[in-house]
């Protein structure tokens, strides 16, 4: 007989919403082969639905999309989440997370970034704006308002993941990034695992295997994309000491 929900367990659940992201504008010139992947390659509005479980256990799936923005240049990341009875213990269907960037050829640049966690009051919402001639960042995370200084390059958790897909279009390799989640500014290092032929619930692909790991975690996130899909992620999975604790596979994708 199967136990219990845990509910601790699935508080865990809702970092799936983030799993997919990792880039940066930290960049150096691809190799040949990549390089040529990304020939006359152009960002694609799509969206992409994703299986997730957390230590073998279905908890629903997760959506992200990209379309563009209310002004030429600027795009619109959104993910949003389908949780079944399980995964509803940790993450609401309400939950919506949003960032609007502007995209160039020299990458991402995020503007501005809202998560709202579902629920009828606003504790866990994020909200904030990138000022970049003042090089800095204003919002209310949590109830708790702030106001940081951030460098060029700094991502969100939204802006993150389409500026990967940007990078691998233009033939670049990250190398590292920062992140701003919540009110915290947070360093990765991020490094390419080769290639690899990947099995999902929508079908075969090769793809690029590329690993990230926030300074001082014991974490550790590696993501499968695919050039015949522009570089939208196919497979997602996060260890946690070796041990395999999130994965995301994808079940559904379309592009506009």
């Amino acid at each position: 007989m199967n136990s219990p929900p845990d509910r601790r367990r699935w508080r865990c659940w809702p970092r799936a919403l983030a799993l997919l992201a990792g880039a940066a504008l930290l960049a150096s010139p691809a190799p040949h082969a990549l390089a040529k992947e990304a020939e006359s390659a152009a960002l694609q509005p799509f969206k992409a639905r994703y299986q997730a479980t957390y230590r073998g256990i279905s908890g629903g799936q997760i959506e992200n999309g990209l379309r563009r923005g209310p002004q030429p240049g600027q795009w619109l990341y959104e993910t949003r989440a389908y949780p079944n009875l399980l995964g509803r213990v940790a993450v609401s269907p309400q939950a919506r997370e949003r960032g609007l960037m502007e995209v160039t050829a020299a990458g991402v640049r995020p503007l501005t970034f809202d998560f709202d966690d579902g629920k009828s009051d606003s504790a866990k919402d994020v909200r904030f704006a990138f000022d970049w001639r003042a090089g800095r960042v204003k919002g209310e995370a949590q109830g708790e308002p702030f106001d940081l200084a951030v460098a060029p390059g700094t991502q969100d958790t939204a802006s993150v993941q389409a500026a990967m897909i940007v990078e691998l279009l233009a033939g670049r390799e990250p190398k590292g990034f920062t992140i701003l989640t919540g009110s915290r500014l947070r360093d990765y290092r991020y490094w390419s695992e080769g290639r690899a032929t990947v099995v999902t619930p929508f079908g075969q692909f090769e793809t690029v295997v590329w690993a990230n790991q926030r300074a001082g975690s014991d974490r550790v996130v590696k993501v499968w994309h695919a050039p015949a899909l522009g570089y939208v992620p196919v497979q997602a999975v996060q260890f946690r000491k070796g041990q395999l604790e999130t994965q995301l596979r994808l079940v559904s994708f379309e592009q506009f």
